[in-house]
């Protein structure tokens, strides 16, 4: 079984799906392919990063907190 994927590999290989996609001498089919897998990479890398924003906003709150003060929501 395959480990997790980092949000670094799935950067990689999102930008190696793309670069084979600029190809012009893929078929339809090959292209539909990779423009599957790249929504798929694209996808998980925007998870991966909402993921890491929340645990900021988290710790960037107790910080606030810890001090006295209040987090102001965007």
């Amino acid at each position: 079984m395959e480990e997790k994927m980092t949000f670094e590999q799935a950067n990689r290989r999102l930008e190696e799906t793309v670069r084979q996609l600029e190809n012009k001498s893929l078929t339809l089919d090959e292209s539909m392919k990779l423009y599957t897998k790249a929504c798929d990479l694209l996808a998980f890398c925007v998870t991966e990063l909402e993921t890491y924003k929340g645990k900021i906003t988290d710790i960037h709150r107790q910080r606030l907190e810890k001090r006295g003060g209040e987090s102001h929501d965007e």
